[in-house]
């Protein structure tokens, strides 16, 4: 079983290029990406964390399955209110 993932900052969303093997991959991303981050939130399907953005402050990232049901919701999360 594969997946595509989603890799959400409060600036960028990425999808993975190809399936991968599980979300574990996705977050290995995440960490290559964004550089040391502290996952504090991690289910089947989503997993959610913090790390040091460039200007070291703290900033949030979450990685979910794009299949997963949860995938609107933590996009409309990282949305700048009208």
């Amino acid at each position: 079983m594969s997946i595509t993932a989603a890799i959400i900052t409060e600036h960028t969303i990425t999808i993975t290029a190809e399936p991968i093997d599980c979300l574990l991959d996705a977050m290995i991303t995440a960490q290559k990406t964004f550089g040391q981050i502290s996952w504090d939130a991690i289910t089947m399907e989503a997993a959610h964390g913090t790390y040091r953005d460039p200007a070291g402050a703290t900033a949030q990232v979450t990685v979910i399955d794009t299949a997963a049901t949860g995938l609107l919701g933590a996009v409309k999360d990282w949305m700048p209110a009208n």
